[in-house]
């Protein structure tokens, strides 16, 4: 992906032009709909064929669907499933990969769900949502999870960020999810308007 990072739990549609990662898919959909999604180091690199022009993590994904448009370029839709790691790339006719998936740490802690809790009270602010005066099943549209899984939502959130795809990069690499909990506070808190710039006189 040139300018995009896939999260576990995110159904999102990819526009594949490129011919290798064309045929990635049609490889994919001919067997078990998996693909690893990841994203390049960069956005101007045409061809990235080597582990130096790409990130080290990405997630493997479910490709849901796909159809060909009108211009030839191949809309796909991809469901986020796990986390993994490039051990080193493949030879082939597509740019291929073995992988190796990413345990996460701390999932089901007792900091994990601290930190949640303060995590959803910051994201209200951050984005201006007042979740106490939605009915249920607008809590639910919005995606957001419980605080039952702190895992997911902290990516839930990690793509909701204003932040550059660097920063998006290093909370899918932070497999502690205490951690990356805090760092999704750090962000917010950063990212909110009383902690920007002063304006210029």
């Amino acid at each position: 992906m040139r300018d995009f990072v896939l999260f576990p739990q995110m159904t999102v549609p990819v526009f594949v032009g490129r011919d290798k990662t064309r045929r990635a898919v049609e490889h994919a959909m001919a067997g078990d709909r998996r693909v690893l999604v990841v994203a390049q180091r960069q956005a101007t690199d045409d061809d990235p064929g080597n582990l130096d022009s790409l990130y080290p993590v990405g997630v493997t994904a479910s490709v849901i669907n796909c159809q060909t448009q009108v211009d030839g370029v191949l809309k796909v839709s991809v469901f986020g499933l796990q986390r993994a790691a490039i051990l080193h790339l493949v030879n082939a006719d597509f740019l291929a990969a073995e992988v190796a998936p990413v345990e996460e740490q701390r999932r089901q802690s007792a900091e994990a769900v601290a930190r949640s809790s303060a995590v959803l009270d910051t994201y209200q602010s951050y984005a201006n949502i007042d979740f106490s005066s939605l009915p249920r099943r607008a809590k639910a549209r919005l995606g957001l999870p419980s605080i039952g899984d702190p895992g997911v939502l902290a990516d839930t959130l990690a793509p909701l960020l204003s932040i550059s795809i660097e920063q998006k990069q290093q909370l899918l690499e932070t497999s502690d999810v205490v951690a990356r909990l805090e760092k999704i506070l750090d962000l917010m808190k950063a990212g909110r308007p009383e902690n920007g710039p002063e304006p210029a006189g």
